[in-house]
């Protein structure tokens, strides 16, 4: 008989991987994630464009696994949001722990902390039901186990694509510095815009290009040196991320943004503010933590852009930890792990 460890089944429950945004890219990774002992599928709990919010999916997700029977997969992980994720994908996990499926979550959301102290009773019955509950970093670790001390709880970063970010393309833009997220407040872009125009005094040469889809600020009398390039193909994106000297994302509210790991991993220096998770970084992974304040901010990336040295120091740790941390393969070893010692 072999001593291999059988292979898992497992279903991951979320947005559509055919979407766009952070948790439908992570949901696409794992479903492919090479060599960790298990066979993982997905299916689609939401898309921007479902009228019902997600409800018919998630309730024909729920009778295809009550009519299975000896099909059912081993493990069903929802990846979770705030809102109406707890509802959906959360009856998706209540169901299935009560036909004998073993349930995980991963916490996404960037306002978890505030939705879980608003809607404590809705959280804790939702995360009790699993077996396991992964999260970004230990700010929310924390809050599940004060909800439920006797839920096993880890911390596991987002995957990233190594493969694909070593091929990503050349770009189609160039800039010294680049931004990626909707291009709003809650990510900072007015912090980003008002610290501008010192950093050009420093740097009289120095671009900025803004990715990304419009959100609650005007675009249209951005300072001189600032583009915005509208909503990239992700091949696209990195590309022009690749070729960034800093990459900047100086956000009010996040969990950790895909556009940070995905920076550290190509080997560019992030500027970024210590909300979320994010606080879990710092020099040596490559990232500078600012608070939002402007003028701190254009000083943090004059100095970067004026420190050639410094800024290939830091995007060599940054590849470093990427590579260790939150590639495609190290983030499904420790999913594996935990399923297997759950």
């Amino acid at each position: 008989m072999s001593d291999e460890p059988r292979i898992l089944h497992v279903l991951h429950v979320g947005p559509d991987v055919e979407t766009t945004g952070g948790m439908a890219t992570v949901i696409g990774l794992l479903a492919r994630a090479p060599g960790t002992g298990v066979r993982a599928a997905t299916a689609a709990t939401w898309a921007p464009s479902a009228r019902d919010h997600g409800l018919g999916a998630a309730i024909r997700l729920v009778a295809g696994l009550a009519g299975r029977g000896g099909r059912r997969p081993d493990w069903v992980h929802a990846h979770l949001s705030e809102g109406g994720s707890f509802l959906r994908e959360g009856a998706v996990l209540l169901i299935a722990r009560a036909l004998g499926i073993r349930t995980a979550a991963t916490l996404h959301g960037a306002r978890f902390l505030q939705f879980s102290s608003r809607h404590a009773t809705l959280v804790r019955l939702v995360l009790r039901s699993c077996s396991v509950v992964f999260t970004l970093g230990p700010h929310a670790a924390a809050r599940v186990s004060a909800l439920c001390p006797d839920t096993l709880v880890r911390p596991v970063l987002n995957p990233v694509d190594m493969a694909e970010l070593a091929t990503a393309p050349l770009p189609t833009h160039v800039a010294d510095i680049v931004f990626g997220g909707v291009v709003g407040s809650r990510k900072g872009v007015d912090r980003l815009v008002a610290a501008w125009p010192s950093v050009r005094r420093r740097h009289p040469e120095a671009t900025c290009l803004l990715c990304g889809p419009p959100g609650d600020l005007p675009l249209t009398d951005l300072p001189d040196g600032m583009r915005y390039a509208g909503s990239l193909a992700r091949s696209e994106l990195l590309g022009v991320l690749g070729s960034a000297r800093v990459a900047c994302l100086p956000s009010r509210d996040e969990a950790l943004p895909m556009f940070v790991l995905e920076s550290l991993a190509l080997g560019v220096p992030v500027v970024t503010t210590p909300v979320g998770e994010i606080d879990q970084l710092g020099e040596e992974q490559g990232v500078a933590l600012v608070d939002g304040d402007p003028a701190r901010l254009a000083a943090t990336l004059g100095d970067l852009l004026a420190d050639p040295a410094r800024r290939a120091e830091w995007g060599r740790r940054g590849l470093a930890w990427a590579q260790e941390n939150c590639s495609v393969e190290a983030v499904g070893r420790a999913l594996t792990t935990s399923y297997r010692a759950a």
